[in-house]
């Protein structure tokens, strides 16, 4: 039986959709860590090569995430409405879009990838592994399109159990084939960093193959059926009016970490390598965040669909509440124990003083990114992308890639550090003020006449 978003307690609904998709994060990123943790021990240049990839690598979840996110937004906002068919029509035309801009993705991705990561600052010596990694992920964006679309179709209905099982099965299966195609266990090659990069492919591709199994049997409250299929630009126009900005602020994202990488490769790959290590320590303190966030656009979008905005309001802070909680316990660990938890990854006494230095004074901070990430999640289902993307450009752009490279030039490597941590601040208090005002209650937010579905 479906819970109804729009009625009963808030905290019971935020949690009771958070904590799967928190349990799904964890495990996959566990695995992004132990994956981490092999390409560690081949060498540090691998290492240094998987940390300049990275921006590039979430240039593709940004785009898929997006539309994924403009979907679950719409879907929420269309149920709440009551107005289930379109919810149908808004799922299909969804992953018509997925296959559509993960082809382009591909191609541009084969044709581009040297003298990208030459401008990101890979070495000569990095460039060999860096395109290794890449090629093979390119090839297989296909798979993480349709596997973050499809979970998107379901979270938008408010299941967030399937997703978990799906990513959770998937996580365990790149678990597996990591370290036997990394270092040739058995019957296996040793492929080394192809090996991490042809385990997540495949991983990704079983991902796929179960959400849309599910989706095309009928088992989701939102049915799929393409011999009926009829293309609107209208459902378009609406999945894009959330899902470009989301993206947006994903690349945004990106961008400004290749800024950042970019600051940090003055000071030799020892420091790149740290940069990476704590991005993904980064992911762990910000596992809490991203499950609460998911729950929140879903949440928001069914009460903003019902013109509850009342409710969507109270859940936002709830939530904020939640997410702040849950990251500062993380970033307090975290701030106690620096050596160890970058010494996990790697045994280079520069990296280890690099990372643990990024730790101690951005760790206790994790809190203020919360605040960010759950207005952010709250302006998306309620179908204002632009307020979202303005807050990333401000905390990157404004703020984190200047102070970063001004402050390098006095303090070195932790100015860089330093940078992050202002702008997490700043950008809380900023995201809390615009929220307050209020500005997404205003406009149109569901279709307003059968068969019509207007930009939100």
């Amino acid at each position: 039986m479906r819970r109804d978003l729009t009625k009963g307690s808030i905290s019971k609904n935020v949690l009771s959709l958070a904590l799967p998709m928190m349990a799904a994060f964890l495990l996959n990123t566990g695995f992004n860590i132990v994956d981490t943790i092999f390409i560690g021990r081949l060498s540090p240049l691998a290492l240094a090569a998987i940390s300049v990839t990275f921006p590039v690598i979430f240039v593709i979840i940004a785009l898929a995430s997006g539309v994924g996110i403009g979907v679950t937004s719409l879907i929420a906002r269309l149920l709440g409405a009551k107005r289930k068919s379109e919810a149908d029509n808004a799922a299909e035309h969804a992953l018509l879009l997925a296959v559509v801009l993960a082809l382009i993705f591909t191609a541009l991705g084969l044709t581009l990838s040297r003298p990208l990561f030459v401008l990101i600052g890979a070495t000569p010596e990095m460039m060999p592994l860096v395109l290794e990694y890449v090629y093979i992920i390119f090839s297989g964006s296909l798979f993480m399109f349709l596997a973050f679309v499809g979970n998107s179709i379901l979270r938008g209905e408010g299941d967030m159990k399937t997703p978990m099982k799906v990513m959770m099965f998937a996580t365990a299966i790149n678990i597996i084939l990591d370290p036997l195609l990394i270092f040739g266990i058995g019957p296996f090659p040793r492929m080394e960093i192809g090996g991490a990069a042809l385990a997540t492919v495949i991983s990704r591709s079983i991902s796929a193959i179960i959400v849309m199994g599910h989706l095309l049997r009928g088992s989701a409250n939102v049915r799929l059926n393409f011999g009926c299929f009829k293309f609107r630009l209208g459902i378009i126009k609406n999945i894009f009016s959330v899902g470009i900005p989301a993206s947006l602020s994903h690349a945004v994202m990106s961008l400004g970490m290749f800024f950042l990488v970019r600051i940090t490769s003055f000071f030799g790959p020892s420091a790149i390598a740290a940069y990476g290590l704590a991005t993904r320590l980064n992911m762990v303190a910000f596992l809490p965040a991203v499950g609460i966030s998911t729950a929140v656009t879903t949440i928001v979008g069914h009460n903003v669909g019902a013109k509850n905005f009342k409710r969507a309001e109270r859940t936002t802070w709830a939530a904020v509440l939640l997410a702040m909680a849950f990251m500062e316990v993380v970033g307090i660990v975290f701030f106690l124990f620096p050596d160890f938890w970058i010494g996990i990854f790697t045994r280079s006494a520069d990296i280890v003083v690099y990372g643990s230095s990024y730790l101690r004074i951005v760790s206790l901070l994790y809190m203020s990114a919360g605040v960010s990430m759950i207005i952010s999640a709250a302006f998306l289902g309620a179908g204002k992308g632009y307020p979202a993307l303005m807050l990333t450009a401000l905390r990157l752009f404004v703020l984190a890639v200047p102070l970063a490279y001004f402050l390098s030039r006095t303090y070195g490597v932790t100015g860089i550090w330093y940078g992050i941590a202002a702008s997490m601040i700043v950008s809380a208090v900023v995201s809390a003020v615009w929220f307050q005002l209020g500005t997404w209650k205003r406009g149109k937010h569901v279709p307003v006449e059968e068969g019509a579905v207007p930009v939100a």
